[in-house]
């Protein structure tokens, strides 16, 4: 199916407390999300994904960021 959770064809995969962020964040008061906020999800999420994989240098799952790092990362 189309959208942002399991089974969907975004291409990525989210547990259900991300979702929820998601749509806390993304969604109107009676929980639809419009296409403009739709693709503005997509696109960072897509953003987020591709940063934290240039940063995954061991491809660990995992990094380590300073305060600024950080501040680069999550205000793009």
């Amino acid at each position: 199916g189309s959208g942002l959770g399991p089974g969907s064809d975004s291409g990525f995969s989210l547990n259900n407390p991300l979702h929820q962020v998601l749509v806390a964040r993304y969604s109107e008061p009676d929980l639809t999300v419009d296409f403009d906020n739709f693709v503005g999800c997509l696109v960072r999420l897509e953003t987020m994904f591709n940063t934290f994989n240039t940063l995954d240098k061991d491809d660990s799952g995992t990094v380590e960021l300073n305060i600024m790092e950080w501040l680069n990362v999550s205000l793009l």
